[in-house]
């Protein structure tokens, strides 16, 4: 500082005695209240110290840790549920979220714009009271923290419940500061010890808010609340609802009795898959419970862990379909990989002419963020043109504007990405009225026909049947994009 202070002198000819800019810098230094709180007796001066004070004054919620094993030292962290709402709903922009949902609640009869619109909120005895009511969206998901192609793959992983406020709109629940952490845990420990354990704190907290409420200062009023919906892909839905987590068996969906062997021949449009209905559901797991040598009734395994504790959530509308694997992970890459291999073996274009196409092609805004990541040379041997969901429903958007000119017009394969295409923009779509639910749903169908007219030897995976419950989960819940508002 003292090199800073001469030359600054220096620039404006000021000759000042080296003892008085000595002095200078002193009294600068103790003047600046970053070193007066970082010295050794300042408020600051030690991590316990600025800990306590990040607490005091930011209102951070500390994690607590939970014991599973202690012999084996198994544990995993928990953020207290009602401290961290209490810290939200102090914020008045927050409030409001919640206040107006149980005001504006079935105001449209004809579009779905929110949640409040789908039939699940409205037949939901908690939010259709006409009160104020917090609702939840958890998440669940895993992830590496190492390598996850190298040879920790796994041993690290680690499974984290995430939530949000369902009254949020959804534009801000795709923002960060929106997505509160609850729990995280080795995921082979939640394989290990179940869910049952591991969100036992999480679940005691959430029966507080269904009978007795969260005392809201600013409200002057107890709110009462619970767990909305779950998002989690296939895997971790099935799991955490009860179902079999096997997917190559013969009941495998957890929204209807539809055999996988029927799924090829049959469509849920036509009624031809028995939906699933609680008592059905009830008798299935008082069957398996009466009989423990059976691995599971028509896909149940067990009792729903947060049904068997929360009396407003239904495990047969909480677990909502899984858009992001089901279509940009699952059926799109498969799909444009199938068809992909179509045009060049057709000759419309060559293997270099369309990754030339997609890399040249004038991405812009967030286009640019995500665009698509070139085809690999072994595509059609995988059954898929990898990358990641974002890109894929960015390659699958722009596939027209990048080689559509090259394709002759009714080429059968390249009208299955057109309907496929046209899904996808029906699925994300943020309004949804019974007319394009059920235009959804005539598409879904036409695409399934064009597909398999194309590709008469395709085994259609499950994904493809979980796509035929969107237009009815669309009613239901307003829309089957949830997945897809998060960025963690």
């Amino acid at each position: 500082m003292k090199d800073t202070l001469q030359s600054c002198l220096g620039k404006h000819n000021c000759d000042i005695d080296e003892a008085v800019v000595s002095d200078m810098v002193t009294e600068l230094c103790e003047a600046n209240p970053l070193n007066s709180t970082l010295s050794r007796s300042g408020p600051l001066s030690s991590a316990y110290k600025r800990r306590a004070f990040f607490e005091e004054q930011f209102g951070v919620v500390k994690p607590v840790e939970y014991v599973l094993s202690k012999e084996e030292n198994r544990t995993f962290q928990y953020i207290p549920l009602f401290k961290s709402l209490l810290q939200i709903l102090n914020q008045k922009e927050i409030r409001d979220f919640i206040v107006h949902d149980s005001e504006a609640q079935s105001n449209s009869d004809t579009q779905y714009r929110a949640m409040s619109d789908g039939n699940y909120y409205k037949t939901n005895e908690l939010f259709s009271a006409g009160h104020p009511s917090i609702a939840i969206i958890l998440y669940v998901d895993d992830f590496e923290i190492c390598n996850p192609l190298g040879t920790s793959r796994k041993k690290h992983k680690v499974t984290a419940v995430y939530w949000v406020l369902a009254s949020v709109p959804a534009l801000l629940r795709s923002s960060l500061t929106s997505i509160f952490l609850s729990i995280l845990c080795k995921a082979g420990d939640v394989k290990r010890f179940g869910y049952s354990a591991v969100l036992e704190p999480l679940l005691k907290d959430l029966v507080s808010l269904e009978e007795e409420g969260l005392y809201v200062p600013a409200l002057g009023r107890k709110v009462k609340g619970t767990v909305f919906s779950v998002v989690a892909d296939n895997l971790g839905a099935h799991g955490m609802g009860g179902f079999v987590e096997n997917f190559s068996g013969s009941h495998v969906c957890r929204f209807c009795l539809g055999e996988r062997s029927q799924f090829q021949v049959k469509e849920v449009r036509t009624r031809a898959f028995q939906v699933r209905t609680k008592e059905q559901h009830e008798m299935h797991l008082q069957t398996v419970q009466e009989n423990p040598a059976l691995t599971h009734v028509c896909g149940v395994k067990r009792q729903c862990v947060l049904t068997e504790n929360l009396k407003y959530f239904s495990v047969l509308s909480g677990y909502p379909p899984d858009v992001l694997h089901d279509l940009f992970e699952g059926i799109v890459p498969r799909e444009m990989a199938l068809c992909l291999q179509v045009f060049i073996k057709s000759k419309y274009i060559t293997f270099e002419e369309l990754n030339k196409s997609i890399k040249t092609f004038p991405y812009k805004w967030s286009d640019k963020t995500d665009a698509p990541q070139q085809i690999p040379l072994n595509f059609a041997a995988r059954k898929s043109v990898g990358g990641n969901a974002h890109e894929n429903w960015s390659l699958l958007r722009f596939l027209p504007l990048t080689i559509g000119s090259k394709i002759p017009e009714g080429e059968p394969a390249w009208e299955v990405l057109l309907v496929l295409k046209d899904i996808v923009e029906l699925v994300v779509s943020p309004v949804h009225t019974e007319e394009s639910i059920c235009y959804l749903d005539s598409k879904i169908s036409e695409h399934k026909h064009r597909l398999l007219q194309v590709f008469p030897q395709e085994k259609l995976i499950p994904k493809y049947h979980y796509l035929e419950h969107y237009p009815p989960a669309d009613q239901g819940l307003w829309s089957t994009c949830v997945p897809l508002d998060y960025a963690f």
